[in-house]
């Protein structure tokens, strides 16, 4: 006797629209209750008589996107204020860049590595520390350390709270100590920075297999972010 056993019907099972939905407004000025105008700054370098102020490019935003995403940036305005705030220091290609990722947009690898000190800035600047770990993960994938540039990149990674540009940094001093001794002055670097140093000379004379997994002293940063996440 046979039997026809009948397939499952396929379903079909729509995502969750959320993410899309938010994205849709992204500098929507109907959908805002906050505005930035970015930009504007007078341009002494010009080469006319006198200085010439730049044009200041407009952006919209919501508040509630901004108080989760950039804190610092919501502590810069309220919805109820109809002026618009200023915002200096920051290219507005690079505010851009910032506010599309607060709605939930992807930013690509290329587009970081264009800009990236200044993203960092900016993140830093607005509290936006998961785009702010982006691009440091880009900046320390692109720099290539050297002799000449370990100092200024070293400084540069301490003062912006760069843990794991500054790790990369430590890791090529640790492993080529005998190169930089006598070429490299380390008196104005500072003094926390040589426990990073120490540590990342243990970590080299440490086998991974006797290594432990659960000291935190050892464990790199980008294992360390991940444990805490």
């Amino acid at each position: 006797m046979r039997t026809n056993k009948q397939a499952e019907p396929t379903r079909f099972v729509p995502s969750n629209p959320s993410c899309d939905n938010i994205l849709k407004g992204f500098n929507n000025e109907e959908m805002s209750d906050v505005a930035f105008e970015v930009g504007g700054e007078v341009d002494s370098a010009s080469n006319e008589s006198k200085p010439v102020k730049n044009s200041a490019t407009k952006f919209h935003a919501n508040h509630v996107i901004l108080r989760f995403n950039a804190p610092l940036l919501a502590d810069m305005c309220r919805p109820e204020d109809e002026a618009t705030v200023l915002i200096n220091g920051v290219d507005p290609e690079v505010f851009k860049t910032v506010l599309y990722f607060c709605y939930g947009g992807e930013i690509e690898e290329v587009e970081l590595g264009a800009n990236v000190k200044a993203i960092i800035e900016a993140a830093d600047r607005f509290g936006i520390a998961n785009l702010k770990l982006q691009a440091e993960a880009v900046l320390a994938k692109q720099t290539s350390i050297t002799d000449e540039n370990l100092l200024d990149n070293l400084l540069y990674a301490n003062s912006k709270n760069l843990a794991l540009f500054q790790e990369k940094i430590i890791d090529f001093v640790a492993e080529n100590g005998d190169k930089i001794i006598g070429k490299v002055s380390f008196d104005d670097v500072p003094g926390n920075l040589m426990s990073d140093l120490l540590t990342a000379v243990a970590r080299g004379k440490t086998n991974k297999d006797d290594a432990s997994k659960d000291d935190l002293k050892l464990m790199r940063v980008s294992d360390l972010r991940e444990a805490t996440a």
